[in-house]
């Protein structure tokens, strides 16, 4: 105790604006770090081809979840990455099946990913509305265009007959495909019957098999029906055999999904549609109207559909929830961002940690044939690594900076409402006395910054850090004491230390003064501390004569060995051995007062232990 005690002395001290800018704000302006690496071949054929209008085209019938997500990510990247715009346009011709709050969750969900639309609901747009309820009157004319054309005819078979003769088809093993009964039924006669009020729908005239069009997808490759691709190898073949007349126009005037899609895809001057792998059989259909018109498609890529590990579609038990859920669960945007991204996407950079500026920076169409098998053990992986990105930035010092770090709204905001909901139920007694919301506020955000790098969400950072906002029980001290040994040292030493070294060593560390407690201090005193402990293992044996060599081998030894024991009596009294940020960090988070009754309990356990030393 003597020779501890003179160590102690000897260390004592709202209107619509052309957007192309937001884009090229993020085309131009890379990360330092996706700077300095040259763009993939994929990366640069993408903005050779010049600026890129793409549209997410959601549904209010449902909720933002991963794979619509996803889409509209890609759609945005793409937009961002050339130079382009990328616009939101609300399907919602479905009435029926239209959930009253999807449309607003839908905007919230699309902002909080940092997904801004530069055209759409909310901020307007040239070809404009961008709602398709506000748009029946422009379809139902081409509609009209279409049928003087004779691209397309008036349907008034009733769903009994549809009914009937699909279940015909079925018994003879046959598509259920439309007959076409009304397809013969003479202009001037449908036009009286229409008149009349006859209910009826508008179907769409398909060409004949020997003239489907055939379509280079930027993904696939070149696809058409799989009977008219037979004996060819480069003619990818999928299952397009479906090809009946479809529906443009319902009974109640309203659009279907294909005549909307098609005529706002034109209007609205969309170069590339990225969507998933469901609506290729689809396309062959749009394409068939693009031609009626006589007007020039889009690009279309097709992206594979999102499994679970039993390669079966995500559902809600399996990860499909909503994006909002993920939010609630802490999710960091950017997090999300990143891991929906590697979901069908490859790159060549080096690293799958990318900020947004990064994932536009490297943006590609590289996007991977076939489904892709969802895996959430990464989307924790990147939540990691951001948090850590965000703690290590470089303008990232003093509390003031912390607090426009996105750690703090992210992280920092939660965690305290949390802990403040939760503490009439809970035991956070140290985390209650600190009394000012500002000290608390510091507290914490100090805490998130030191454990960055295993932050997942708010309650898996307080039960993990649970010994920061209450110290650790009697019990769990006394279930989670470490061996009193030294490990891996000589065998000519004595590998066991007393307990009293180790309170003494806890009574020297209190010695420093309140006023100058912190990291700096405490750590050479730790120093000292463990120059003292290899001092007193070695003086069993001063009087052997060994070489200067083994000496200094020894000397090491011993070090390593102390220095491991030192942080795993003082991670014990802290925090009862739980890990988390290094020991000096720890006593200077918890502050003078609170280290020196932690290390007093602690020495009190140690004292009423059963058994020998």
């Amino acid at each position: 105790m003597r020779l501890l005690l003179s160590v102690a002395r000897r260390t004592t001290s709202s209107r619509w604006i052309c957007h192309s800018c937001r884009g090229i704000k993020h085309a131009t302006a890379p990360s330092h770090e996706a700077g300095k690496q040259s763009l993939s071949q994929a990366s640069r054929q993408l903005r050779e081809r010049g600026p890129a209008r793409t549209r997410f085209a959601p549904s209010p019938t449902g909720y933002l979840h991963l794979g619509s997500l996803r889409t509209a990510l890609f759609n945005y990247l793409v937009a961002k990455a050339t130079g382009g715009q990328f616009l939101l346009r609300v399907e919602d011709t479905d009435q029926k099946r239209t959930i009253p709050d999807a449309e607003a969750r839908l905007y919230e969900d699309l902002k909080w990913a940092g997904l801004d639309w530069d055209e759409g609901p909310t901020v307007g747009g040239p070809y404009g509305p961008y709602k398709q309820s506000e748009r029946t009157a422009l379809y139902r004319d081409h509609a009209e265009k279409l049928l003087d054309a004779g691209s397309a005819y008036r349907c008034f078979c009733t769903p009994e007959r549809l009914h009937t003769l699909a279940e015909y088809q079925s018994k003879l093993g046959l598509p259920a495909d439309y007959d076409r009964t009304c397809a013969h039924v003479s202009k001037a006669e449908s036009d009286e019957r229409a008149v009349k009020g006859e209910a009826h729908v508008i179907r769409l005239k398909v060409p004949d098999e020997s003239d489907r069009p055939v379509f280079r997808d930027l993904v696939y490759g070149l696809i058409r029906p799989r009977n008219t691709s037979k004996g060819n190898p480069k003619v990818r073949s999928v299952a397009l055999t479906l090809f009946d007349d479809p529906v443009l126009l319902k009974s109640d005037g309203f659009p279907t999904y294909h005549l909307a899609n098609v005529v706002d895809d034109h209007l609205m001057k969309i170069t590339h549609v990225i969507r998933g792998s469901e609506w290729i059989s689809s396309t062959p259909k749009h394409l068939a109207m693009y031609q009626a018109f006589g007007w020039d498609p889009p690009a279309f890529a097709h992206v594979g559909l999102l499994l679970d590990k039993d390669r079966q579609k995500l559902s809600k038990r399996t990860g499909s929830v909503d994006i909002s859920e993920w939010r609630q669960q802490g999710i960091f945007p950017e997090t999300l961002n990143n891991f929906v991204a590697l979901l069908g996407w490859s790159h060549d950079t080096g690293s799958d940690i990318m900020s947004m500026e990064e994932l536009i920076s490297n943006a590609s169409m590289k996007y991977t044939r076939g489904d892709s098998v969802v895996a959430f053990e990464k989307l924790w992986f990147l939540q990691k690594r951001h948090a850590a990105r965000y703690a290590s930035s470089p303008v990232v010092s003093t509390l003031d900076q912390k607090r426009t770090n996105p750690l703090h709204a992210l992280a920092v905001k939660p965690i305290i409402t949390l802990l403040d909901e939760t503490s009439t139920s809970s035991d956070y007694s140290f985390y209650q006395r600190i009394a000012k919301p500002e000290n608390r506020e510091n507290f914490v955000q100090r805490l998130v910054f030191a454990d960055a790098q295993s932050y997942t969400n708010p309650a898996e950072f307080i039960q993990r850090n649970v010994y920061f906002f209450t110290p650790p029980s009697v019990e769990a001290l006394t279930t989670t004491v470490p061996a009193l040994s030294l490990h891996r040292i000589p065998s000519r030493y004595l590998n066991t230390v007393s307990r009293d070294t180790i309170t003494s060593f806890f009574k020297v560390l209190m010695t420093i003064s309140p006023e100058s407690w912190g990291g700096d201090t405490i750590r050479p005193y730790l120093q000292s501390l463990v120059s003292s402990g290899v001092e007193y293992t070695l003086k069993d044996i001063e009087s052997e004569i060994v070489s200067g060599e083994e000496a200094a081998a020894s000397h090491t030894a011993l070090q390593k060995s102390w220095v491991k024991l030192m942080n795993q009596y003082l991670r014990w009294a802290l925090v009862a051995g739980k890990p988390g940020p290094d020991s000096v960090l720890t006593m200077e988070l918890l502050g003078y007062g609170e280290t020196g009754r932690r290390l007093d309990a602690a020495a009190t356990v140690l004292k009423n232990l059963e058994g020998p030393e």
